[in-house]
């Protein structure tokens, strides 16, 4: 009898010490770490993570939440309590309940710009900072060493500045470089981009690599070749333009993609909508929705990660849609699965309520054609 009563104590001790954010558990007399943590998803083996004011943590304790019927924001910043992500804070710092789907009312006034603040410092400290080619030509020249860090693996390796008159011609240093590259691109060379941080003792930047062995390699690394990687105003050696999947990672890399999404054009989206399709990264993808479009993604993912490539074979219009709130843009398609391969021809619907909100494209039309 005393053996069943102990173990119901120590049973109740337990269940006292739970803590019910997620399935985190609080031991007993241990206090919960709140910390702000910033990375483009969830999944993501890159984050960066800074201890949560006091105030902060008191205001969404104790502050009054309302309930919310659409879906929350697409964002990268988030509240870990302990290990589980319970809230997110999105660009303009509204502070939503993950599990509840509920907004924290507005802040005091003080709290916002303590939360403004330390926003501004994580968001420098996680992302690369936007350099032109112009500049990275210089901060990073030929025969300098400096490391890769990829953004969503989190993985990292050294390379070597070869050459390139218009983005940077590397190689991996060692051995050891190319193994941990083409861990990255999951044991597959391949033209993706990704965006990366280029970490020398220059800075930090923010940069876009494809992952494919091409033309000649000086060192003894096991890569058959060098590879690219790109700065905001590089371009390529056929097109001699600016690559727009290029230009898409590196906004990832700088942290400006989910404000850019604002900006972007029909033909712009298009191609974003693609890549992200193509890459199964739904950072791209989510914030050039709208809500409605924002669940049917979540409720297709299975669906378009099916999808093995996708690739526009066609060109895009000319035409500058700036006074129109609806923009058709037919394309021929190259689509992927592991049951065969078609080329297709597909029209992209775009629309937007006004001419001063952005463009979204619509997804179920989309999904029905591909």
């Amino acid at each position: 009898m005393k053996r069943i009563l102990c173990s119901l104590f120590t049973l109740v001790a337990v269940l006292i010490g739970l803590n019910w954010y997620g399935s985190s558990v609080a031991a007993i007399g241990q206090k919960d770490t709140w910390e702000y943590v910033i990375q483009t998803s969830l999944e993501s083996g890159y984050s960066t993570a800074m201890p949560l004011p006091k105030q902060i943590r008191k205001n969404v304790q104790k502050g009054k939440w309302k309930e919310i019927s659409y879906p929350i924001p697409p964002t990268d910043t988030f509240i870990r309590i302990n290990e589980n992500v319970a809230y997110a804070i999105d660009h303009q710092l509204n502070v939503y309940d993950r599990t509840a789907n509920k907004i924290l009312l507005p802040l005091k006034e003080e709290n916002k710009k303590r939360l403004s603040k330390d926003m501004k410092k994580l968001h420098k400290n996680h992302y690369g900072e936007l350099i032109t080619w112009k500049d990275a030509n210089q901060l990073l020249p030929r025969y300098s060493v400096f490391k890769v860090l990829d953004l969503d693996t989190g993985l990292s390796f050294e390379v070597q500045r070869r050459a390139g008159s218009y983005h940077a011609d590397v190689q991996p240093l060692t051995h050891d470089d190319t193994k941990i590259m083409k861990k990255i691109y999951r044991g597959t060379w391949s033209w993706d981009r990704r965006a990366i941080l280029v970490l020398s003792e220059t800075g930090q930047f923010a940069g876009s690599m494809h992952g494919m062995p091409h033309g000649q390699g000086a060192l003894k690394n096991g890569f058959p070749g060098h590879f690219c990687i790109h700065f905001q105003d590089s371009i390529t050696h056929k097109s001699r333009k600016m690559d727009h999947a290029h230009s898409i990672m590196i906004k990832k890399a700088s942290g400006e993609w989910l404000d850019h999404t604002q900006k972007l054009s029909p033909q712009e989206i298009v191609d974003a909508t693609v890549l992200s399709i193509h890459q199964h990264d739904w950072f791209i993808l989510s914030p050039i929705l709208d809500d409605r479009n924002r669940i049917l993604l979540d409720e297709h993912l299975e669906e378009l990660e099916e999808i093995e490539l996708i690739k526009r074979l066609s060109d895009l219009p000319k035409e500058d849609g700036s006074t129109r709130l609806t923009y058709p843009i037919t394309v021929k398609l190259q689509v992927h699965r592991k049951s065969g391969t078609t080329n297709k021809s597909v029209t992209f619907d775009l629309y937007r309520p006004t001419i001063e909100e952005p463009w979204t494209v619509d997804l179920e039309k989309l999904l029905e054609q591909l």
